[in-house]
């Protein structure tokens, strides 16, 4: 009896969810105007489309809430002091499908804002989203207890990819209470203090490698003006066939591979302090 009862009870909730769709000629037309109305039980489901706006998208209070995007889905949030999206006092929230970004701020100027920011919350899942900066911390928590990142491409936040609980990470860790981190890429992350171009310019060069650490992509090359290694790193939004070498590193070991890069005076990392740093605009595999 015990069972039915329960049984039944399941089947009336789930009955009684709603499904809020956000997009042109939907519902709603925002994906804030959409979580204004939700309920506990709720899903809200945004259509693909890019969705701009100038503070961040805000879910206070809620419990068992799913908020999916369609393949295509972008927010776009314009003030570099907001988050893109901030989830405060919840439980049980996942967020899935999304791109979320922040627009580029001026030359001279940074982004201050995080793209997720979750406060005071238990039981967060955010899978399957791209999570790029300008955004100064990918994903952002303070007393929060479960949250778990899996599979999201975390690149180009200006200081970290995750700051949990005031543990600032640029890599996926597995160790933090509460924290569970499963299956994601993380790439250039770290941001830069001062970043001064000082020449350009273009080279073919011998590729020896490439690695990860701390959260810069780095390409190691043989340079035919003297007999030491060049380090480069990959700026945010080098195009070319870099991601195919950086996953493919071991088929194109001894390749002479054609390159444009900045060479900056100045290049602060975290806590590491360089000058004359070569960094890749363009990378190409010669025919």
């Amino acid at each position: 009896m015990t069972k039915q009862i329960l049984c039944s009870v399941l089947i009336i909730g789930i009955a009684g969810a709603a499904t809020l769709t956000v997009g042109e000629g939907e519902q709603f037309a925002t994906p804030q105007q959409a979580i204004d109305e939700v309920s506990d039980g709720d899903t809200i489901l945004i259509r693909a489309g890019t969705y701009e706006f100038n503070e961040s998208i805000e879910l206070w209070g809620h419990t068992d809430i799913w908020i999916l995007g369609e393949e295509g889905t972008r927010l776009v949030c314009d003030s570099e002091f907001d988050n893109v999206m901030w989830i405060v006092n919840c439980d049980r929230i996942t967020v899935s499908g999304l791109t979320a970004t922040h627009t580029e701020p001026t030359v001279d100027e940074r982004c201050y804002g995080n793209v997720f920011g979750i406060d005071g919350c238990d039981d967060i899942t955010i899978e399957n989203c791209e999570i790029n900066g300008c955004g100064a911390i990918g994903v952002y928590t303070n007393l929060v207890d479960g949250i778990v990142l899996r599979n999201n491409f975390f690149h180009d936040n200006t200081l970290w990819a995750v700051q949990h609980e005031g543990n600032d990470l640029l890599h996926e860790y597995h160790f933090l209470d509460g924290l569970t981190m499963e299956g994601n890429t993380i790439l250039n992350n770290g941001g830069r203090q001062l970043d001064t171009v000082f020449s350009t310019g273009l080279s073919t060069s011998e590729f020896l490698g490439v690695t990860n650490a701390n959260g810069y992509l780095r390409f190691i090359f043989a340079h035919p003006a003297h007999d030491r290694p060049d380090t480069c790193y990959v700026v945010p939004g080098c195009e070319g066939p870099w991601l195919e070498i950086y996953q493919n590193s071991e088929d194109y070991i001894g390749t002479a591979l054609d390159y444009s890069w900045r060479e900056v005076l100045v290049y602060a990392m975290m806590n590491d302090y360089m000058g004359e740093i070569k960094e890749i605009t363009f990378i190409s595999i010669p025919d």
